[in-house]
Parts: structure tokens; C-alpha cells; sequence
């Protein structure tokens, strides 16, 4: 039955206010990012495995389990939503430690779980460190209640709890506090046999006598939706997925159970709408095949020289070879860096070494920057640092030491790593600047990288002045003057790496003839845009123009890869002298604006 303890005189009322640290995130996104956070912790093999559950039970058989709170929700203002169909949310993990430790008061798992508000015991690499991240089981319901069955390693019994939040209310003439607990006498967690079998089948829990943990929200809010958590927890744990931690199994009443791992990530990304998200315009392919790089790559990083790991810096001699660095930066290629770092606490002026890893990649069709910062397999993610650049960053924290200081900085949300975080100051030294230096080591290393090459730039900041259209090719096409017009200064007395032909609805390009002493592969990004009286073509380009990568536009080519294309960009690798690259299928009433640069 569920149990509130009565406030005797004068003991004072308290609501609570925990929730407010959460209202930043939608509560189906809040809900899945504490419930795997929890599950990543309590692993206790390689890969953990999530299962989210979305359906509803019968009216009169969910009822008994919530009799003895309805009285407490009406003190409060609240009633039970329907008589008919109870909706519920079912989140469990398997592979996990369950809710360990002694039941009765001491430092465990389980005590801490029910029992401990705003005080955790986490450390190291464990992702929680305020004790308020299961708030958001409570707000995910109606009536601010959620129950939680658990076996533990090493201990057969089941036991069920539940936990309603609420406010200080009168029944009677008693005053009872705002926690109440679904429980056993004298507080302690229901193990009857029945009790629990019964409740196992009507909430779909699959655990039979697998150590983990089972999390039942009844009457889930409205905008929770079956898209929106599984959004959530490819938006959020799409690295720990990849990197083989946890895999998911999610479902609902009306269709059978999908399992998401590492390897069908990208197909179940690209089955859900990203409309109105961060990931709305992103190739997410690409994505994720640069984080899955960056995973297999973190033991052959390039390693960074820092003169004092204590107080580290970047310079341009922290990096072996720059200059070839800067090269493959700019061509595109993944680039893995090991950052050395050591820890002082303010208790021990030893110090320990530690490194956190940082994986780059330039991609000059993308739209914008996608920068993730993730700590222990939790995607931190309101830092921002490198602006709109067209850059994948990620910025990978595992090592213990650095772990442990970054979670100890962490906000309650887990969103951010935050130097004013309570108590964060006083247990490190010089702590605010290490911090401050790992939040901006990408755009540290990402300036030194992306600095142009040191010879003569004919069309370096072409995209911000605009330049006056000074070569024209004449064609037989049927454009309103015959011509393609292309983009670039022609230095004096240096032949042109390209030839520009027009043909009908479009324009054929291959190598100068003229040109000699090429050395292949070569890449080059071809720009089309549509002629404008005024203004910069490229600039004024609209996706409704064309998109090279739809119909009706055609592209063929010889002798080269297509890297990549999209709206008004080509991007080749040429590989032979016989290079052509053939694209069709524009407008032939307007003039064509080309712009091709080979990439250095």
C-alpha cells in the first residue's frame, strides 16, 4: 500500500523543487537520458541492454496498486486521470547490477535510490553526482508517481517499490509530507510472490530472474510520445550504441519490439523525422560513420604535446608534422588527437595523468557544425565552441581522472560542465582553467588546423567579397546568351587547372590539356548557381532552384569519385588524366554561374 509519513509538530512542511533543474528538456527526452544514464553505471558486462515499452492495462487490475494514493492525490489537487485504460511507460535494463547494496539506511544503490534526495553517492565515471535525475521519473506522470522493481547480483529476491512526489496536504485532521512511498510495513520494499507476479504481467515486464532494474511510470504525459523517445535515445545515446555499451529494445502495444545496435543505428536514425531538431539538415550517414571512426580509431591517436599537463596549452608546437596535419584537415580526411592532462585535487598536489580525445573532420558541404562533447557514454550537450563551422567534432571522455573531475562540474541535468558547479572550485586545483581549456581544446585545435597554406591564395575569402565574373565559355546549349560564366581570378601567365565546357542544360568539365605535372588524386568542389543581375550568385541560391542530388539534375562522370553532393556543391577525388565530369539537367533559360577550386 502506499504510505506517507505524517509531520509532527514542528517539523516543517517542505515541497518540492527538484523538478525545476529539469525544465529545460522535454520530459520524454529527461526521462530516457536518466533511465540509460542509470543503466551505463550499473553495467556489469560489456554491453548493457535498454528496453523502453510503451502500453496500457486494464482499468480494474491497475486499480488495487493505486487505491491507497488516490485519497493523498485529491489532498493535493490531483485524481486519477481515467476509469477506463491506464496507460503506462515501462523502461528495464538487463546485463546491470540492479539496485545493490542494503536495503535498511546505509551508503547503497538501493538506499540511495529511494531514499537519498539531492545526495549521490556516484563517483569516478558514474554520470549522476546530484541525486535529483530520478525527479524526472515523477514528472513523466500524471499523478507524479512511479514504481521500481529490481534483483540484484547475487540476491534472487524481487523487490518492488514505488514513489510518489507530491506537495504537503491535510487528510483529516493530519498533516502528511509530500513523499509517499508504495511499500511493505515499516517502509521496507514488497516481495510477496503474487503481488509482484501479478504486477510483472500487467505492466509487460519481461525480467524474470535477471539482476537489473524495472521502471513503470503510470499515466505518462501526453506528449510522450513512441517517435520522441526513440528520437531521444538516438539523439542522446547514439555513441554509446555505437561503441557497443547498450543496445536498445524499444516497442509498443500495436507493433512488435525493435532491437537498435551498433549495427542498424543508421538505418532506425534515418526511419524518424528530424524536423525541427539539431539534426534536421544533417547527412547523418556521414555522422555517424565519423563517430564510428572515431571509435575505432582512439588508440591510434595523434598525440599532443603538452608542456605542463597541469596547465596545458596549445601552440604549434604541440603538434607533431603540422603542416601534413593541416593538409589532411583540409582534405576532408578524420583527424584522432590524444590531449595529455593531469588532475590536482586540493588534497594531493601529486597529481594524476589522465587524457581525454578529440576526433575531427572538415566536411565543406555540410550546413553546420556538429560538436559533441560525451563523458562515460552521456552526451553532454549545450556546449557549444566552434560556431558554424563545417566541421564534425567529438570530443571523447573515458579515462577515470578526467571523468571524475568533469562529473564533479557537471549540472544537474547533465547538459553541461559548468565551473560554478557547487563545491567544484574548492576540491581541484586551478580547476576553472583546466576546465575552460578541455570546453575549448577543439577550437583550440581547429584554429591551428584550418589556418590557410602559407602560398598565395587566389580565392581565399571569395565567399565573403564578391568578385567580378571575368571568364566566359562560350557553348552550343541554349541558355538565354550561350554561355557559362565561371568564378575566380586567372593569374597572368598560369594555366588553369580546368576546362569549362556548356553543352545543353548544362556543363561538361575535365582537366587542361595545357596543364602538366598533376598529381592525382586530385580533389576539387564544384559550386553552380544561376546568373544574377546583382549580388553574389552563390550567395542567392535557393534550394527550389535545383538540387544536384534530385532530379531532374543528372551527373556522370570518368576516371573520379563522387564524394559527395548536394544542393549547389560537387565534391570529386580525380584519378586519372581522362577525368570528365558531365552534369545536366538545369534550366536552359538561365545562365549558369560555375565555380571549381581544387582542394590543398
Amino acid at each position: 500500500m502506499w504510505r506517507f509519513r505524517t509531520i509532527e509538530p514542528g517539523e516543517p512542511e517542505r515541497n518540492p523543487r527538484e523538478s525545476e533543474f529539469f525544465r529545460l528538456t522535454e520530459p520524454d527526452e529527461a526521462v530516457i537520458r536518466e533511465f540509460v544514464q542509470n543503466s551505463l553505471d550499473a553495467r556489469r558486462q560489456e554491453t548493457a541492454v535498454v528496453r523502453v515499452y510503451s502500453g496500457s492495462a486494464e482499468w480494474h487490475e491497475v486499480y488495487p496498486f493505486l487505491e491507497t494514493l488516490e485519497p493523498h492525490l485529491k489532498g493535493c489537487g490531483l485524481s486519477l486521470p481515467s476509469k477506463e485504460k491506464v496507460g503506462f511507460l515501462t523502461l528495464e535494463d538487463y546485463g546491470t547490477t540492479g539496485l545493490d547494496g542494503e536495503i535498511t539506511r546505509s551508503d547503497s544503490n538501493f538506499y540511495n535510490f529511494w531514499w537519498r534526495e539531492g545526495i549521490s553517492a556516484k563517483a569516478g565515471v558514474s554520470g549522476g553526482r546530484w541525486g535529483l535525475g530520478k525527479t524526472t521519473f515523477h514528472l513523466a506522470s500524471k499523478i507524479k508517481a512511479f514504481w521500481g522493481l529490481t534483483i540484484r547480483e547475487n540476491d534472487t529476491r524481487s523487490l518492488l517499490m514505488g514513489k510518489s512526489l507530491l506537495k504537503s496536504h491535510q487528510l483529516n485532521s493530519e498533516i502528511f509530507g509530500y513523499a509517499g512511498y508504495y511499500c511493505g510495513d515499516r517502509f521496507t520494499p514488497v516481495d510477496d510472490i503474487n503481488t509482484i507476479m501479478k504486477f510483472k504481467e500487467m505492466f509487460h515486464i519481461r525480467r524474470i530472474n535477471e539482476p537489473g532494474l524495472s521502471i513503470v511510470i503510470p499515466f505518462p504525459l501526453d506528449y510522450i510520445s513512441y517517435d520522441g523517445m526513440k528520437r531521444s535515445l538516438l539523439a542522446h545515446y547514439f555513441y554509446a550504441i555505437l561503441a557497443g555499451k547498450i543496445k536498445v529494445e524499444i516497442g509498443r502495444s500495436d507493433s512488435n519490439e525493435l532491437i537498435i545496435n551498433k549495427d542498424n543505428l543508421i538505418e532506425h536514425v534515418n526511419s524518424l523525422s528530424w524536423k525541427g531538431t539539431n539534426w534536421e539538415n544533417v547527412d547523418l550517414e556521414s555522422l555517424m560513420k565519423f563517430v564510428v571512426s572515431a571509435i575505432e580509431n582512439r588508440d591510434r591517436c595523434v598525440s599532443i604535446n603538452i608542456a605542463i599537463p597541469a596547465d596545458p596549452e596549445i601552440n604549434e608546437d604541440s603538434f607533431p608534422e603540422l603542416e601534413s596535419l593541416r593538409q589532411r584537415f583540409r582534405m576532408g580526411d578524420n583527424c584522432h588527437f590524444k590531449i595529455p592532462l593531469e588532475i590536482h585535487t586540493a588534497n594531493d598536489s601529486a597529481g594524476l595523468k589522465t587524457f581525454i580525445n578529440l576526433h575531427l573532420q572538415k566536411l565543406p558541404l555540410i550546413d553546420s557544425c556538429q560538436e559533441f562533447f560525451v563523458r562515460s557514454g552521456i552526451l553532454i550537450s549545450d556546449i557549444r565552441t566552434l560556431g558554424r563551422r563545417p566541421i564534425f567534432s567529438l570530443l571523447e571522455v573515458e579515462d577515470e581522472p578526467v571523468a571524475r573531475f568533469l562529473g564533479d562540474s557537471e549540472t544537474p541535468a547533465h547538459t553541461n560542465w559548468n565551473e560554478r558547479t557547487e563545491g567544484f572550485k574548492e576540491k581541484y586545483e586551478n580547476g576553472v582553467r583546466l576546465l575552460r581549456f578541455i570546453k575549448k581544446s577543439a577550437l583550440k585545435i581547429v584554429t591551428m588546423l584550418d589556418e590557410p597554406p602559407v602560398e598565395r591564395q587566389a580565392e581565399y575569402l571569395r565567399d565573403i567579397f564578391s568578385i567580378a565574373l571575368n571568364k566566359k565559355v562560350k557553348g552550343n546549349g541554349q541558355n538565354k546568351s550561350g554561355e557559362v560564366k565561371c568564378v575566380g581570378e586567372i593569374l597572368p601567365g598560369k594555366e588553369p587547372l580546368f576546362d569549362i565546357r556548356l553543352i545543353h542544360s548544362g556543363f561538361i568539365v575535365s582537366l587542361n590539356s595545357k596543364k602538366e605535372n598533376i598529381s592525382f588524386p586530385v580533389t576539387a568542389i564544384i559550386k553552380v548557381a544561376y546568373d544574377s543581375r546583382r549580388g553574389n550568385p552563390f550567395s542567392q541560391y535557393e534550394k527550389f532552384d535545383f538540387d544536384v542530388s534530385k532530379d531532374p539534375i543528372k551527373i556522370k562522370c570518368r576516371d573520379c569519385d563522387l564524394r559527395n553532393y548536394r544542393e549547389n556543391i560537387i565534391e570529386i577525388d580525380i584519378k586519372e588524366r581522362g577525368f570528365m565530369l558531365s552534369v545536366v539537367g538545369f534550366d536552359s533559360d538561365r545562365d549558369l554561374v560555375i565555380d571549381i577550386k581544387e582542394v590543398v
